[in-house]
């Protein structure tokens, strides 16, 4: 037979862990709730941007090709917004009800390219490349699909490229990847 005092302070002791433990998931809850509501393109830039240049800087192998190191990338709010536009003309375009169908291309419904809504946007670039996907999962899931898929390893890995910007909706993932114009500075002719 247990002691009558040990019973109710094990038993007390239960209730206040449970209700600790409660509390620490409800506290997880709100804080991620908070950091989803302060980043609308629904991704973690950081993390993605950081495993986006440490490919870059490392270099990797896209397919059977090794690809040597090459310059970090910056994050372009511009390109990220036009990334969510474009992730959210893909989610939008899937919500038809009809699983026997899915809608993912760089052409948009619309007829839109990736080169035509950067236009469209007002952004200048001398290049660009686009990754998709659909995919559940976080920035290092889609980085690794994109790296088992040759063209958008590669496309990952241009020298030529600067910038990248990137957002999702749902599951569907858009990756824009930009050279901008070198800016020069102007000197004035004497």
């Amino acid at each position: 037979m247990k002691p009558k005092i040990l019973t109710i302070f094990v038993h007390n002791f239960k209730r206040q862990m449970k209700h600790t433990l409660l509390a620490l998931i409800l506290i997880a809850v709100m804080a991620s709730g908070v950091a989803t509501a302060q980043n609308t393109r629904g991704i973690d830039e950081d993390v993605l941007l950081t495993a986006i240049n440490d490919l870059r800087t490392d270099g990797c192998f896209c397919g059977n090709d090794e690809v040597r190191a090459v310059p970090a990338l910056m994050w372009d709010q511009r390109l990220a917004d036009i990334a969510l536009n474009y992730a959210i003309h893909l989610k939008n375009n899937n919500e038809n009800g009809d699983d026997a169908y899915m809608f993912m291309s760089h052409v948009g419904i619309d007829g839109s390219t990736v080169e035509t809504r950067l236009a469209d946007a007002g952004y200048v670039a001398k290049d660009v490349v686009e990754n998709i996907a659909y995919l559940r999962g976080n920035e290092n899931l889609v980085i690794d699909h994109w790296l088992n898929n040759p063209l958008s390893c590669n496309n990952i890995m241009s020298r030529k490229m600067n910038v990248m910007g990137a957002a999702r909706a749902g599951n569907y993932w858009v990756l824009i990847i930009a050279q901008t114009p070198i800016k020069k500075d102007k000197k004035s002719k004497k």
